[in-house]
């Protein structure tokens, strides 16, 4: 049997690739790309989501002195953020966005609505460092405050009703988020005498910040003893002295221990 003949739908097609002009070969593609943070790009890095995590945020202000002339500054607020990727990040133009979910106390309705929600850019390191992998740095508020940081934000502002915050990078992608605007405080307090810093559990699956079970309350005491006590006096030490005996919280340093009970412990046996 001799060969087919090409039908006249598959002439045309040839026709037609032999035809069209491709694209000249400009060596874009599509795919990520990432900011290596050396010289050649301006000691700027991108990242992807989770690479980098909210892991505490202090909302509820810091505590200066004891006794009955202590002093709370509601304003005296952190933020840390922990590198997971096994690279190290400049954080440097990257992005924090804090929405309020109610009312800002004080606020009329005008200066609400323009500060429900606000964006802002995480300046340089002050030892101009990158983050190394597994690193925590702390973003305050304040640098006569109480917390000893990385990075400062001298007009941030952290609401103490609901409230998210949310990580982007400098190319504006989404890394992690922490808090729901629908509901209050996952965890943190000022109790009237403490303030307690909000404290990412440390989980391998589902751990995402907008879930309430993500989070809990600086967990130890100046009551406590033996390791425990031993801990609570290791994990702030990023706080200045003068506020360390009523402010609770670990900036720069491993979560306190988490004692909420929402993760089960045993063996697979």
């Amino acid at each position: 049997m001799g060969a087919r003949r090409p039908t006249l739908a598959l002439l045309a097609l040839l026709a037609g690739l032999v035809g069209c002009e491709r694209e000249p070969n400009t060596g874009i593609t599509r795919e990520v790309g990432y900011r290596t943070g050396t010289a050649e790009d301006g000691y700027l890095s991108n990242g992807e989501r989770g690479n980098v995590q909210i892991n505490e945020i202090m909302w509820a202000g810091s505590v200066k002195g004891t006794g009955p002339d202590r002093e709370w500054d509601p304003g005296d607020v952190f933020i840390e953020l922990q590198n997971k990727h096994p690279r190290p990040i400049y954080l440097t133009r990257w992005q924090l966005t804090v929405e309020v979910g109610h009312a800002l106390d004080g606020l009329d309705d005008t200066a609400r609505d323009a500060r429900s929600r606000v964006t802002y850019i995480i300046p340089r390191r002050e030892d101009r460092q990158p983050v190394q992998p597994n690193e925590f740095v702390v973003i305050a508020a304040r640098r006569d405050g109480a917390f000893e940081a990385d990075y400062y934000i001298e007009d941030l502002e952290l609401p103490r009703t609901h409230f998210s915050i949310t990580l982007r990078d400098i190319d504006d992608r989404l890394i992690d988020g922490g808090g729901d605007t629908r509901k209050p405080a996952f965890a943190g307090a000022f109790d009237r005498v403490t303030a307690r810093s909000m404290e990412r559990i440390q989980l391998i699956f589902n751990n995402r910040g907008n879930r309430d079970g993500s989070w809990h309350t600086y967990s130890l005491n100046d009551f406590d003893t033996d390791e425990r006590g031993a801990l609570h006096v290791e994990l702030r030490d990023r706080i200045r002295p003068e506020w360390r005996i009523l402010t609770f919280a670990t900036p720069g340093r491993p979560n306190s221990p988490d004692y909420s009970g929402y993760i089960s412990s045993g063996s697979f046996e």
